[in-house]
């Protein structure tokens, strides 16, 4: 047996970005539970922060955030840096993705959290 058949599937890293501090514990508990690592950023300045450190595979976060800049401005941001990265975003109301949404998934809030960890664990638009 090689040793990449011992090796364990490398466990997705997604950074979760939400201001809603209980949301957030919530969110990453359940992606936790779900068999994701995750890193935790309250706005789009964090985030950045984040990301210019460790490559993530996973960005999911609200659309409206503080910080500098919003969730979509975010994807963006996280799309023209790295082309794999999954991205999905979420929001109370459905907002106007824009050039989004060919390259990121949208979940209106409340959302379900096998949903949420089907969308991230999906591969990622080209």
């Amino acid at each position: 047996m090689s040793q990449e058949q011992l090796s364990p599937a490398p466990v997705p890293l997604v950074l979760l970005v939400e201001d809603d501090i209980i949301l957030r514990l919530i969110t990453a508990a359940n992606l936790r539970r779900s068999g994701f690592e995750v890193i935790e950023a309250a706005n789009s300045a964090e985030a950045i922060q984040v990301l210019e450190c460790i490559p993530v595979d996973a960005l999911f976060s609200d659309i409206n955030l503080p910080g500098g800049m919003d969730g979509l401005a975010l994807a963006r941001w996280v799309r023209r840096r790295w082309l794999q990265t999954r991205i999905v975003l979420t929001s109370g109301v459905e907002p106007t993705l824009g050039d989004a949404k060919e390259y990121a998934s949208f979940l209106c809030k409340p959302y379900d959290a096998a949903e949420v960890e089907r969308l991230l664990r999906s591969v990622p638009p080209p």
